[in-house]
């Protein structure tokens, strides 16, 4: 039976997606703990539960009471969001993308689902967190809201200086956040400049990260953080701010975190869905890349909006 291309661009177009948007890698999803991370998730709102920590007791006395621990435990719920990138490929892409295994419409599609992945945890970091409550007796779920702890807001308008990204490091150990090598420092490359202005970050005298020879700080560990440079997403003719990553009321909204402090519910995974268009006149083919995914944040303490002036 002879197989015509668009019904082997219909073979070959899903798995050449999937095997993209699984090399190129999600910046901040990608940071995630393994067990923070639930898959296969079949319910509209999914929970995540961490418990407090505590400390063992000694025993003082051969017979004595045994000291029962009562562990705090910090239930968060989670919304989950589909979220699709839809194309339509005309015949001469459709045979393009059979040949060329790295085309634009792959690379774009699995670089939108990526950003949208990374803005799902964004968001819940920073954002207002569901709280999940089981009533007592009944069993009768209700749900409320936290915010982020007013102490963990730090700086303003401002250029980025070292005093805040100390304090932002400070506060995570206060709350006794790991400091395993783990923690994350989100920003945008309007802070670039204030970054490579800090001496500590750029001299010699002070580390061995040489980043006025690279030109970032991107991907460097620096001051007890992890350093990713999180860009806006705009249209190529820089006209137009398609998405804000990192939000900008009047100042960027800069992120310090470790990342047990997130929670990441996956119903599902990336999957595609390609249909011809009739309706149009180069009967094109329409290319749907949809998942299913929310996040929410599930430790306080370990985070720190860092507020920083916008170049």
């Amino acid at each position: 039976m002879s197989v015509f291309a668009d019904q082997a661009f219909r073979y070959n177009f899903d798995t050449t997606l999937l095997t993209t948007f699984q090399q190129e890698k999600t910046i901040v999803r990608g940071l995630l703990m393994p067990q923070m991370i639930h898959t296969n998730v079949k319910a509209a709102i999914d929970h995540h539960e961490r418990l407090g920590t505590g400390i063992a007791n000694d025993v003082v006395s051969q017979f004595g009471q045994t000291q029962l621990q009562n562990l705090n435990h910090s239930r968060r719920a989670c919304t989950l969001i589909s979220s699709d990138f839809t194309v339509a490929i005309s015949d001469e892409n459709v045979l393009r993308s059979l040949v060329e295994y790295q085309n634009g419409y792959t690379m774009t599609l699995a670089a939108g689902l990526n950003r949208r992945a990374d803005k799902h945890v964004i968001d819940a970091l920073i954002g207002s967190a569901s709280t999940a409550a089981v009533g007592t007796g009944t069993g009768i779920i209700t749900y409320s809201t936290q915010t982020m702890l007013a102490g963990h807001q730090i700086g303003a308008a401002s250029a980025m200086d070292l005093a805040r990204i100390i304090n932002a490091n400070e506060l995570l150990s206060k709350k006794g956040v790991p400091n395993d090598g783990k923690r994350a420092f989100l920003y945008s490359p309007g802070q670039l400049r204030d970054i490579l202005a800090i001496t500590q970050a750029s001299s010699s005298d002070f580390t061995k990260n040489q980043i006025h020879d690279v030109g970032t700080i991107n991907g460097v560990r620096w001051q007890g953080f992890n350093w990713y440079e999180i860009a806006d997403v705009i249209q190529d003719d820089a006209s137009t701010t398609l998405l804000r990553m990192l939000p900008v009321p009047s100042y960027r909204q800069c992120i310090a975190f470790h990342p047990a402090a997130v929670g990441l519910s996956i119903g599902k995974e990336i999957q595609t869905q390609m249909d011809p268009r009739p309706d149009l006149q180069s009967r094109p083919t329409q290319v749907r890349a949809s998942m299913m995914m929310a996040a929410v944040r599930v430790w306080e303490g370990g985070v720190v909006e860092v507020r920083a002036l916008e170049n």
